[in-house]
C-alpha cells in the first residue's frame, strides 16, 4: 500500500536474522504465549481489584449494589454467579474470557497493521503487544480493562478498515459505547480514534457514516446507563456527571506529573524492542498525513504516563494497543535486518522473562485461604476485609484501595464499631496491610495508610487470630486475681480455649466447651491463666494450617 515504506532492506540476501525475523519463529511465539497465557489464568496470583471487580456481580445479584458508576459489567457477567465451587474457579473462568478478549484486541491490532503494512510486519505487531511489559502478568486479568481494550481496538479496526456499511456504524457504536459505560478511562483513546477519523478524510462519505456511528452511540449509551441505574436498589446520591467529574479530577488534576514514574520506566525496559520499533515508525511516517496518524495513536499512552494517576502496572496492556499498531510499520522500515532482529529478539527474551516470573507466581495460599473460609462458613456471613475477596459473602464497608483509605481518612469518622453493631461481622481477613498491621503491630498507629485509631481500637478487642490471614470473633486475657466482666464483640457463640476450667457466669466451663451470649460474661479462675473464647463454627477448627504470608504479589510485580 505504502511503496516507500519498503525501500529498506528489499535487496537483501539471506543472512543470519532471517531465521529470528520469519513467520515461523513469530507466529510459534504468538501461540506460545496465547497458550501460556490461558496457563496463567489458573495459575497467577489473584489481584484484590479482581477479586473485587467480582463482589460487584454478587452484590448485584443480592441486590445490594448501590454504585452505578463503572459497574456495568454486572450485566455481562452475571452469568458467572452459576460457575460451581468458589470464587477462585470463578475467577479462572472470568479470566478465560478476558484472555478471549486479549486474543480479540490482538486481532484488531493486526487488522489495523495490515492495512498500514503487511502481514509479516503485523504478526510482528501482536508479538510486539503480547511480550510488550505486563501483558502476560496482567493482560487477562478479571477487570474492565481487558473488556474496554477489546471494544475500543475492535471499534477502531472497523474504522480504519472499513466502508462504515449499517453493520459497522452500528458495530462502531455499540462497541464504543460498551467501553465507556464499562470504565470511563475509555476517553482515554479519543486521540486515536480523532486520528483514525483524520486518516479516512480522503473518503469524506466514510467521514460521515463515522460521525454518525459516534452521534448513535450517544443515546445508547445514555440508555443503558439510564437502564443500569433503575436496576440498583436506589438511586445514587450524587449523578453520574458528577461522580465522573469528581474522578477524572483525582486521577488526572491532584496527582501532578508523572505520578507512576517507576511503573511507567519499568514498562519502558520491558518493551524496549517494541518501543524501538514505534519510534522508528513516528520518525520515518513517509507523510504528514501518516505522522499525525501515528502520533494520535502513541499519544494514549504519552498523555497517561505524564497525567494519570492510575497507570499502574495492570493499566499497561489497556494502553498501548494502538501504539503497537505503529510497530509494524517501524518493522517494515527496518526491512529484513540486524535491527528487526534485535527488536524481536528484545521481545522474546522480555516475553520469556515476564512468563517465567509470572508462573513463578502461583495463588494456592488464597485458594487455601478462601477454601478455609466456605468451609468454616458453609453459608455467606458478613466479614470485614480490604477488598472483599470473599465476594459471595455480603460486605458492606468501603474498598480499602489507596484511594479509598484516602477518602476514608477525608471524612475523618470512623466506622467499624458501627459495623460490628449492624452486622455482626464473625470474621475478619487481614488481606491487605492496613488491616494487618491494625490485628499484628505492637502498637496502634495515626499512619495515613492506616485504619483510624478508634477503628483499630474495635477490631483489636474483637477478633482473634485463627489461622494465616484469617481472624475470628473472640476474646483473649490473662486472668486477674478478681472476678472480671468481658463484653464478647458479637452476640453468638464461642469455644473456650483453656488449660484449666472457669467459671464462667456462675458456670463450671472446660477447654472446649460452648458458650452463647450476647453481653458481657463474668470470668473467673486461676490467676494468670491464659484464656481464649473465639467464635464457634460447626466444623472442625484448625488453627495454624495456614501460613500468615501475604495473599497477594502486588500491581508493581509480575
Amino acid at each position: 500500500m505504502f511503496p516507500e515504506a519498503t525501500l529498506a532492506g528489499t535487496a537483501r540476501g539471506p543472512n543470519r536474522s532471517d531465521l529470528l525475523t520469519s513467520s515461523v519463529v513469530v507466529r510459534g511465539a504468538i501461540l506460545l504465549g496465547f497458550s501460556l497465557l490461558v496457563v496463567l489464568s489458573w495459575t497467577r496470583n489473584v489481584n484484590w481489584d479482581e477479586f473485587y471487580f467480582l463482589s460487584r456481580i454478587h452484590e448485584h445479584l443480592a441486590g445490594s449494589l448501590e454504585t452505578p458508576m463503572q459497574t456495568f459489567h454486572v450485566h455481562l457477567f452475571g452469568w458467572l454467579a452459576q460457575v460451581p465451587g468458589t470464587e477462585m474457579t470463578q475467577i479462572f473462568v472470568a479470566r478465560l474470557c478476558m484472555t478471549g478478549l486479549f486474543a480479540w484486541t490482538a486481532w484488531s491490532i493486526h487488522r489495523i497493521a495490515t492495512q498500514l503494512g503487511d502481514r509479516r510486519t503485523a504478526d510482528i505487531a501482536v508479538l510486539a503487544f503480547l511480550t510488550s511489559g505486563f501483558a502476560l502478568a496482567h493482560g487477562t486479568s478479571f477487570r474492565a480493562d481487558p473488556i474496554a481494550a477489546a471494544c475500543l481496538m475492535g471499534a477502531l479496526a472497523i474504522v480504519m478498515t472499513g466502508r462504515m456499511s449499517l453493520w459497522q456504524i452500528f458495530a462502531v457504536a455499540i462497541l464504543s459505547t460498551l467501553a465507556v459505560l464499562v470504565t470511563i478511562k475509555s476517553a482515554l483513546y479519543l486521540p486515536a480514534f480523532l486520528g483514525a477519523l483524520l486518516w479516512r478524510s480522503d473518503r469524506l462519505a466514510v467521514v460521515g457514516r463515522i460521525v454518525l456511528a459516534g452521534l448513535i452511540a450517544l443515546p445508547i449509551a445514555a440508555g443503558l446507563f439510564a437502564l443500569h441505574v433503575a436496576s440498583l436498589p436506589a438511586p445514587p446520591e450524587a449523578s453520574a456527571l458528577d461522580n465522573a467529574g469528581a474522578a477524572a479530577s483525582k486521577t488526572l488534576v491532584q496527582s501532578g506529573f508523572f505520578p507512576r514514574t517507576n511503573t511507567a520506566l519499568l514498562w519502558a525496559l520491558l518493551s524496549l524492542g517494541p518501543t524501538t520499533l514505534a519510534v522508528i515508525g513516528l520518525l520515518c511516517a513517509g507523510s504528514l498525513r501518516r505522522g499525525i496518524l501515528f502520533l494520535s495513536f502513541a499519544l494514549p499512552l504519552i498523555a497517561s504516563v505524564i497525567l494519570y494517576r492510575n497507570a499502574f502496572a495492570y493499566f499497561f496492556p489497556f494502553i498501548v494497543p494502538p501504539l503497537m499498531v505503529i510497530v509494524a510499520f517501524g518493522a517494515m522500515r527496518v526491512g529484513r535486518g540486524p535491527v528487526l532482529a534485535c527488536a524481536i529478539a528484545l521481545s522474546l527474551v522480555s516475553g520469556f522473562w515476564q512468563g517465567m516470573r509470572s508462573l513463578g507466581e502461583h495463588a494456592a495460599l488464597q485458594r487455601a485461604t478462601i477454601a478455609e473460609v466456605h468451609r468454616l462458613f458453609p453459608e455467606p456471613v458478613h466479614y470485614i476485609d480490604h477488598n472483599a475477596m470473599i465476594s459471595t459473602f455480603p460486605r458492606e464497608l468501603f474498598f480499602m484501595s489507596s484511594w479509598g483509605i484516602e477518602g476514608y481518612h477525608g471524612v475523618g469518622v470512623p466506622v467499624m464499631a458501627a459495623y460490628l453493631e449492624e452486622h455482626a461481622p464473625p470474621l475478619l481477613l487481614t488481606n491487605r496491610w492496613a488491616l494487618h498491621q491494625t490485628m499484628t503491630a505492637s502498637e496502634m498507629t495515626d499512619d495515613p495508610h492506616a485504619l483510624l485509631p478508634e477503628d483499630q481500637a474495635v477490631l483489636r478487642a474483637s477478633y482473634i487470630h485463627y489461622s494465616g490471614t484469617i481472624w475470628l470473633a473472640g476474646l483473649e486475657m490473662t486472668l486477674g486475681s478478681e472476678t472480671a466482666a468481658h463484653a464478647l464483640p458479637i452476640p453468638g457463640r464461642y469455644r473456650l480455649e483453656s488449660p484449666v476450667d472457669l467459671i464462667i457466669d456462675g458456670r463450671r466451663v472446660s477447654d472446649g466447651d460452648l458458650i452463647e451470649g450476647s453481653g458481657p460474661v463474668t470470668i473467673s479462675g486461676p490467676l494468670g491463666t491464659d484464656v481464649r473464647l473465639i467464635w464457634h463454627t460447626d466444623a472442625v477448627q484448625q488453627e495454624g494450617v495456614l501460613p500468615q504470608n501475604w495473599l497477594y504479589a502486588g500491581f508493581w510485580r509480575l
